[in-house]
């Protein structure tokens, strides 16, 4: 998955570039969809991989702090 993930993020970054330079062409369009196609993917299997630690991190550390609150501590 790790893989995959560091593929959908060159296929992103890359697919976006290009949009940039294409965007005065007849080709955009389809560029356009490509990308976001790109876009959709990595953000779909991102629950899947290491990188959403950092959403639950967040979460927890959200959690513990409303607990510290509600006991006072």
């Amino acid at each position: 998955m790790d893989v995959a993930f560091i593929v959908l993020l060159w296929l992103t970054g890359s697919t976006g570039l290009a949009l940039m330079l294409l965007r005065e062409t007849s080709a955009m369009g389809v560029m356009l969809v490509v990308h976001l196609g790109c876009v959709m993917a990595l953000f779909l299997t991102m629950p899947y991989g290491k990188f959403v630690h950092g959403f639950y991190r967040m979460l927890a550390l959200y959690r513990n702090a409303r607990e510290r609150r509600a006991h006072g501590a």
